[in-house]
């Protein structure tokens, strides 16, 4: 460390008996060389206990770094929203088995009232026969597709776990295994505002701004949408007093049940028609109307089944 040198000890100032320091460049006395060896071994004892704490940080579990906690607290999240949503959708399967189940009874019973009275009616013809033969046949499609909906071993909402590690839920089931088969066309198309989508389920509506004609914002105050089930009584959506669409894009408007399902994860493009609890399904026709302030109809969107 030290070597004999001419010089004073930088310490107390002492001329003889002084050392050089090669590690500090300083000359210092016997008595202060023994103090600055002590001084240096502490240094190095600090060393070794940063170095031992260092090792027993770098040992501990992995556990205890916070963004396992985050993620602990993440977990019960999801758990409890899956849990919700898993509730919800017993909640609407349940709704439509009902409804399903009440419709086909009281179908059932206005045919076999109809066979009733042309049995006992004079006026039996082909042309009847044929007619009460579709209807037959239509409510027997109809109530196979509903016995498939109650006996299918599918779950009515999956969980999927993708690349992208979240956790998306798929469309709903195919209309050609849950329900009839369903003809849709536009008879009416003004504009460049369209019915682009309905729900076969009756969980929402899509209207579609595909900005063709003009790049403008549209103000929608006053514009309705009106749906027509069959003989029930019709369905009215208002839009919001301060709700714009703008050129190509789209708007989702969920029903109040959809609002609280898989739905809820979607955030973007989407309206919550609270007065509406479902968007509801039909059994021969139903007629949708796109209808702007002026009362004009811009589309009419026909769904035949």
């Amino acid at each position: 460390m030290a070597a004999n040198i001419h010089g004073s000890c930088i310490k107390c100032g002492k001329n003889g008996g002084v050392l050089f320091c090669n590690g500090c460049q300083q000359t210092l006395c016997f008595k202060h060389v023994s103090e600055h060896r002590d001084e240096i071994e502490k240094q190095l004892e600090d060393l070794i206990s940063q170095e031992n704490q260092f090792e027993n940080n770098l040992s501990q579990g992995d556990d205890s770094h916070d963004l396992f906690n985050d993620i602990d607290k993440w977990k019960k999240e999801m758990i409890e929203q899956i849990k919700q949503i898993a509730k919800q959708a017993k909640e609407d399967l349940r709704q439509l088995i009902h409804q399903s189940n009440e419709r086909l009874l009281k179908n059932c019973e206005e045919l076999k009232e109809n066979l009733r009275i042309l049995k006992e009616s004079e006026d039996l013809s082909e042309i009847e026969l044929k007619k009460f033969s579709n209807e037959l046949n239509h409510l027997n499609k109809e109530i196979n597709s509903f016995q498939l909906i109650k006996s299918s071993n599918t779950m009515f909402i999956k969980i999927e776990k993708q690349q992208t590690n979240e956790i998306a839920f798929p469309k709903s089931p195919s209309n050609d295994n849950i329900l009839p088969s369903v003809e849709q066309s536009h008879s009416k198309e003004q504009g460049s505002i369209l019915i682009r989508e309905i729900d076969p389920y009756g969980h929402y509506i899509i209207i579609e701004y595909n900005g063709l004609i003009t790049d403008k914002e549209q103000d929608m105050v006053g514009w309705t949408l009106k749906r027509s089930i069959d003989s029930y009584t019709d369905i009215i959506y208002r839009f919001p007093n301060d709700f714009t669409l703008k050129p190509k894009s789209f708007i989702k408007i969920l029903s109040k049940h959809a609002s609280k399902t898989r739905y809820s994860y979607e955030k973007k493009n989407i309206l919550i028609a609270d007065s509406i609890p479902t968007w509801g399904t039909g059994i021969k026709i139903i007629i949708n109307r796109l209808i702007d302030a002026n009362g004009d109809e811009r589309d009419i969107f026909t769904q035949t089944f």
